[in-house]
């Protein structure tokens, strides 16, 4: 049995609440009656469609797309003989790995490579296309991820964000014409197809899409989200306020050390950082200024056009999360542009059940609150060892959960195999998140309940789509009828 016995629940719940919360979704102009603020209507925004299929933005990418066939290395996929140690990707004591053999010719093609590519985007980065003073939200969702944006972009609106959104999609087949057409530009969101620009032959895909998103999309101002990815607050003061004003690139911490191979260093003429200079990358989220920046974007976007079997293996070999995560600090780097990378170190949700320990989602310090702790007080120090970790005292709250390990697919969610419905080892139903209590203190809400009002008021109102009723008898168990893990929120 999926479900066990419940101790109450109130039969009018099952009737009233789901249809008056449909209503509030499919008439906006209703009083909200619920304990959440109303979700912030976004800022009218310009085309972007229209921008992406613009003559000059085509003559761009055509001159872009030119300059990247130019640079092209041409030499054999580069493969790491082994993954890093368990000890390799913690221990500061060891030097990085060296496990991604190099030949001389290769060596050198990728140098002649990397040097006319960073000639050439001298001219692009001056005339890199973008909507003057704008400011907006990036994210990509495709390969499946269209209704894990979509939860994404309603907890934004929730958040109190009035920040546009560029979703784009990789082909034809990943659009959904209701979606897409009807509910998402209701909530200031449009989809946008890397077919636009992208050709078939390109063989673009996964990692490869997040700088592409960045750079086509016509905000000048952007705040990147993986589709798993929304805020706990508003984040649009973040484009007006430090760090983001002076440094222009904010990029947060992964888990893990540097494994850089020395050889990437030649090919981009720069000395590697000290191991504990800064940890790897968490590319989920990323706040860029085109103007400050269009140089290290455009070296970022080289980077990952031939990321696998190159840049990939020689920026990570072969370590968790290998992909783009390391290519925008590292053409930031290369190009002696300013970033500011986040000293909080990221923290999970999650928990204990039947004795081991499942993680839902990470959390993602505010940067704005980040920069104050470790620029003022006693013992600040803006040029310390970031993969130390800082004192409690210099740990920024959250501001961004990144539901990265169970994604929260609208399509989709309700099913069977669902984590949540996993009972302990005392027959009881829990929450995804455990029992984090400190998260709903730092934010004055229940987050995880947040979001799951959230799913119910998009997807389970007067339709019976399958999975809603096992959804719906899961959030009484672990929240109606349960004390709540902070006495007022």
């Amino acid at each position: 049995m999926l479900f066990p016995n419940p101790r109450r629940r109130p039969p009018y719940l099952l009737l009233t609440i789901p249809i008056l919360l449909t209503l509030l979704y499919i008439r906006p102009s209703l009083p909200s009656l619920f304990h959440h603020p109303r979700p912030a209507q976004p800022l009218a925004q310009p085309n972007a469609t229209t921008h992406l299929l613009s003559p000059a933005i085509q003559k761009y990418w055509s001159d872009l797309h030119s300059l990247l066939a130019a640079s092209d290395p041409s030499i054999e996929p580069l493969k790491s003989t082994r993954d890093p140690t368990q000890d390799e990707l913690v221990d500061e004591t060891l030097p990085r790995p060296d496990v991604t053999p190099v030949s001389e010719s290769a060596l050198k093609a990728l140098k002649s490579a990397h040097a006319t590519y960073v000639f050439g985007l001298k001219s692009l980065a001056r005339r890199l296309p973008t909507w003057e003073g704008s400011a907006g939200i990036v994210m990509t969702a495709g390969g499946g991820y269209l209704g894990t944006a979509w939860t994404s972009i309603l907890m934004l609106r929730r958040a109190g964000s009035a920040l546009p959104v560029h979703l784009f999609l990789d082909s034809p087949a990943d659009y959904d014409p209701h979606l897409c057409g009807v509910v998402l530009p209701k909530l200031g969101a449009e989809c946008l197809l890397f077919s636009s620009v992208l050709r078939p032959a390109d063989g673009v895909s996964h990692y490869q899409y997040k700088v592409l998103s960045i750079l086509l999309s016509p905000f000048e101002r952007v705040l990147y989200l993986d589709s798993d990815a929304w805020p706990i607050l508003s984040p649009d003061h973040l484009f007006a306020t430090e760090p983001f004003a002076s440094y222009g690139l904010i990029t947060w911490p992964d888990f893990w050390l540097s494994t850089m191979s020395p050889h990437f260093n030649e090919v981009a003429g720069f000395e590697a950082p000290p191991l504990l200079k800064r940890r790897t990358s968490e590319s989920g989220i990323l706040l860029y200024d085109k103007r400050s920046h269009a140089r290290s974007l455009l070296l970022a976007t080289f980077y990952n056009w031939y990321g696998p079997g190159c840049f990939y293996p020689l920026l990570s070999q072969h370590a968790p999360g290998e992909g783009d995560k390391e290519t925008f600090v590292q053409a930031a780097l290369a190009l002696s542009e300013p970033f500011y990378d986040v000293w909080t170190p990221d923290d999970v949700v999650g928990r204990w059940i039947n004795g081991s320990y499942e993680t839902a989602a990470m959390l993602q310090a505010d940067p704005a609150e980040d920069y104050r702790l470790q620029s003022t007080g006693p013992g600040a120090d803006l040029t310390a060892d970031h993969a130390k970790e800082p004192p409690a005292a210099r740990k920024a709250k959250p501001l961004f959960i990144h539901h990265n390990l169970f994604k929260v697919n609208l399509f989709k969610i309700g099913a069977s195999s669902d984590p949540m419905f996993r009972l302990d080892e005392k027959g009881r139903l829990g929450r995804l998140w455990g029992l984090h209590k400190k998260v709903i203190k730092d934010s004055g809400f229940d987050v995880e309940r947040a979001m799951w009002d959230t799913v119910f008021e998009a997807n389970c109102g007067l339709t019976s789509r399958a999975g809603c009723g096992d959804l719906k008898r899961w959030y009484e168990a672990v929240f109606d009828e349960a004390e709540p893990l902070v006495d007022g929120l």
